[in-house]
């Protein structure tokens, strides 16, 4: 059952009600080393340990009072409605360029499976010989040559990584633009969701519904940090383009109390390929950050009017003002994420040190192997409930990676 909540995130930090997850399933498995980088992935993935290790992630969460929403049994509510489900199929089979003859096989295949087999199918992917045992299709092409791809539907495993196909912002969501098309589909998928699942009923999309916010536009939610009520920081990345964000930024401006964006510019590489990767909110005003990043780290503030119009942008020198400021508070502490050497610094970082996930004012959930940052955390001041995830941490991305707030308390 789900609450009859308004979702809301105004902050990083407020105690998180409700969350989406989704629980790692068969599409890992058609992780193999052949296609593991096409797919994002650097190493393969133990499907069982992962399901437990997600399992145990979900129980912490209800044990601080959070509702957990599951994406696959949203996702196949949303298509029990048969209207809904062909064009669900025939949009995500456009992204996959069908032919006409295959297209139409596989719909009328589609459209007879129970709603939860459906969304199993679209998540966990659909392959070429899986497929011939439906469709016989003798004048396919696809069907034909031997160089093409082995899936006629992809697989998404990098779908337990929730932050970014999506983001909460006040009371409405902005619908991520994936870089890679290997994720291309995730936005689509929750497209459907948050404007035909009835408890998403009345939630504004902010931004990456119109025709000209589609990529080749580009935003993650790994790059976005809600500040407060009336500002958000996101990361200008790998996976964030800044053109995009300075589109979302007029969107906000017009349609939220959101005026101002401080835009982080940070390295384009794949180990610092979110801002979450480098820098999290783990208490009011205390941030924890990735210690290469501190001085090399360059801050763009961005402030619109009422109307969307952008009045400034101003090169913050001093970014820890510039946050103090946008928070309220007289200074911000920094919590250097730093080892012995460079060594142990840069391997927790690698295993998702500075990827925390807030579950209240100075609590959060981490990883247990990293050792360093969690003793840092908990010597400033700030509770540690400690996951084991070596296998889930295996795909690059931490606690905060793989939830999206949905609700979280105001913070007093």
């Amino acid at each position: 059952m789900y609450s009859n909540e308004t979702f809301s995130v105004f902050s990083e930090i407020g105690h998180l009600k409700q969350v989406m997850l989704h629980r790692p399933g068969g599409e890992l498995d058609r992780l193999t080393n052949e296609n593991k980088h096409e797919l994002l992935f650097d190493e393969l993935i133990w499907l069982d340990l992962a399901q437990r290790e997600h399992d145990s992630f979900a129980s912490i969460l209800r044990s601080v009072g959070t509702e957990v929403l599951y994406f696959r049994d949203t996702l196949a509510a949303v298509l029990e409605n048969k209207e809904v489900r062909v064009q669900f199929v025939k949009d995500t089979l456009a992204l996959e360029a069908l032919d006409r003859r295959l297209s139409e096989c596989m719909t009328e295949y589609f459209m007879s499976l129970p709603a939860q087999e459906l969304a199993t199918h679209f998540i966990e992917g659909y392959s070429r010989d899986e497929a011939k045992e439906i469709c016989k299709a003798s004048l396919s092409l696809v069907f034909k040559v031997s160089n093409g791809s082995d899936f006629l539907i992809h697989p998404m495993p990098n779908l337990y990584f929730q932050r970014d196909p999506a983001i909460t912002i006040g009371n409405g969501i902005v619908l991520g633009q994936m870089t890679y098309e290997a994720r291309r589909r995730e936005p689509l998928y929750w497209r459907y969701i948050t404007t035909h699942h009835p408890r998403f009923k009345g939630m504004k999309i902010l931004f990456g519904k119109a025709p000209d916010e589609v990529w080749p536009q580009r935003i993650e939610g790994g790059d976005v940090l809600v500040l407060n009520e009336r500002a958000i920081a996101v990361g200008v990345s790998q996976r964030t383009a800044p053109t995009t964000i300075q589109r979302l930024g007029r969107e906000l401006s017009k349609n939220t109390q959101i005026k101002r964006i401080l835009a982080f510019e940070i390295p384009n590489a794949r180990y610092s390929m979110h801002l979450d990767t480098v820098f999290t909110m783990p208490d009011k005003d205390k941030f924890s950050i990735f210690p290469p990043l501190k001085d090399s780290l360059k801050v763009w503030q961005m402030d619109y009017n009422d109307d969307g119009t952008l009045r400034r942008i101003t090169e913050q020198e001093n970014w820890r003002q510039a946050m103090a400021d946008t928070l309220g508070v007289e200074r911000v502490h920094v919590i250097e994420m730093k080892g012995k050497d460079d060594a142990e610094t840069f391997r927790e970082q690698w295993t998702d040190g500075c990827n925390a996930l807030t579950v209240a004012p100075g609590k959060v959930v981490t990883y247990n192997r990293n050792t360093l940052s969690n003793r840092l955390l908990r010597d400033n001041g700030i509770e540690v409930l400690e996951l084991d995830g070596s296998e889930l941490g295996k795909g690059r991305g931490g606690p905060r990676c793989m939830s999206m707030p949905l609700n979280r308390a105001p913070v007093e």
